[in-house]
């Protein structure tokens, strides 16, 4: 593994729009469809975990961020 690769190339204040593998969108199956990230929607990260998962704003995982891939930089 290449740290330099894994790591979240995002800071916090950014925006970045949801984007979504078939395995991230599944992962998030639980989580209620009113509180669901919407694909294609940009989001501001107020939180980056292990220097890999994204965290955003009115949103909450229960297992935390977000791994980064599942976003991409926004407008």
């Amino acid at each position: 593994m290449n740290d330099d690769t894994e790591r979240c190339p995002f800071e916090i204040g950014e925006s970045v729009v949801y984007r979504p593998s078939l395995r991230g969108f599944g992962l998030d199956a639980m989580t209620p469809p009113d509180r669901k990230l919407v694909r294609g929607r940009t989001y501001k990260i107020v939180g980056i975990q292990n220097d890999r998962y994204v965290v955003v704003a009115g949103y909450s995982h229960p297992g935390g961020g977000l791994y980064w891939t599942e976003f991409e930089k926004g407008p």
